[in-house]
């Protein structure tokens, strides 16, 4: 273990590259626009006169579309370059969310929620193999810690943009949906003007881009992703808890404000952690944290001890993702960082809809269901921590073997 530990020189004087920092504005008002907009979805599903199962496969449908185009999108990119469907997934998203504003049925609000998430599955992989072709090694921590950070921020206050607006003009949700035009444009312009590839990318051929093979040290942390995603249900659970636990409803998004913020700080302080340490030893500990986190959820029931936990899960975020898509990166083959992000993500798409089922399930299990649920999340995130030392093991074996 010790021996993954090794500090690197500091690269605190390094500036990130100017594509890298508009990337994180990229994300923040993305984030800005798509936030003041999911939680307010429920309510307005409910008023189109969906059910909870409208709401369910709105969420389901959305993420599973969005999973679906993850590989090939990421995979394209290694052949015609990360730029093209960067601006292609920001567009479609750009244009499409708005559109909520004009639905009149829960069918329109599924196929306008798909279509959003179709861009967000274009753009993913793509942006994220951007990131690692233009920095250098030594700080892609630190890099991917200044894109989960901003995208965190706008997390934090889309929601808070949100309850502002309707408390000024109380029952105008479609008025701020289609207001979600503005941040949209926005990134766009950034996309359109300072998004550029790196011009010592070589192309992969289009058949060997489509048809990526994994090495043994990715699909071990690909399966140990799995595994922790499939925990890793949706942070809704987490503020049900806290309505339950004596929250007012009008405070809940407080609690979001909060977990995001300290998954915002934690990303940017943690990205140079990453740098400093090895990846995996990062991710290691950060998926420990997030265990802990939901552990302590699942044994309290008061809400001064619940609260901080829901912080420290949001920290816990923060050291991990910065963790993973550094780990992703160094682990890819040269010229393969789009297809290699993009099984990332699609592994990360794919669980989201069980993970939820998952969660919802243990949830309705008697006065105990939310423990249940907790625990379970706790559970899966060690198991996850333990099959990624496990490949820690296998790296290290595999080095001694043939030689640096």
């Amino acid at each position: 273990m010790l021996a993954f530990m090794t500090i690197l020189p500091d690269t605190r004087s390094t500036p990130l590259p100017p594509t890298v920092r508009a990337l994180g504005w990229t994300s923040f008002l993305t984030d800005l626009s798509s936030e003041a907009i999911y939680p307010l979805l429920p309510a307005f599903v409910r008023g189109l006169g969906g059910t909870s199962v409208d709401i369910g496969l709105i969420d389901g449908v959305a993420n599973a579309v969005a999973a679906v185009v993850r590989l090939p999108a990421g995979a394209l990119s290694d052949t015609i370059g990360r730029r093209p469907l960067v601006i292609l997934g920001y567009g479609i998203s750009a244009l499409i969310r708005p559109l909520m504003g004009l639905v009149a049925t829960p069918l329109a609000a599924l196929l306008v929620r798909a279509a959003d998430r179709v861009g967000k599955g274009i753009r993913s992989g793509p942006r994220d193999a951007l990131v690692a072709d233009l920095v250098d090694p030594s700080i892609r921590g630190r890099a991917f810690g200044h894109i989960r950070a901003m995208d965190h921020a706008g997390a934090a206050l889309g929601p808070l943009v949100a309850m502002l607006f309707l408390l000024a003009f109380p029952g105008r949700e479609r008025t701020l949906f289609l207001l979600a035009v503005l941040p949209g444009l926005a990134t766009f312009a950034v996309v359109w003007r300072s998004i550029h590839d790196a011009p010592t990318r070589l192309p992969v051929a289009a058949r060997v881009a489509l048809a990526p093979r994994l090495s043994g040290p990715q699909s071990l942390l690909l399966g140990s992703v799995g595994v922790w995603a499939l925990g890793a249900s949706s942070e809704q659970f987490l503020l049900m808890r806290a309505a339950e636990l004596g929250v007012p409803a009008a405070l809940v998004p407080l609690v979001w404000l909060g977990m995001n913020l300290a998954k915002s700080g934690s990303a940017m302080v943690f990205g140079r952690l990453v740098d400093r340490w090895h990846p995996r030893l990062s991710l290691a500990a950060g998926w420990l944290v997030f265990a802990a986190a939901y552990g302590g959820l699942a044994l309290s029931g008061h809400l001064l001890i619940a609260l901080p936990l829901m912080g420290l899960v949001g920290i816990a975020y923060g050291l991990a993702e910065p963790a993973e898509r550094s780990l992703v990166a160094r682990l890819a083959p040269d010229g393969g960082h789009g297809g290699a992000f993009g099984w990332y993500t699609l592994v990360q798409g794919l669980m989201a809809l069980p993970a939820g089922l998952l969660a919802g399930w243990l949830w309705q299990l008697g006065p105990h269901g939310p423990t249940w649920a907790f625990a379970a999340t706790a559970a899966l995130a060690t198991a996850a921590c333990c099959l990624l030392m496990i490949s820690i093991r296998a790296d290290s074996i595999r080095r001694t073997a043939t030689g640096p």
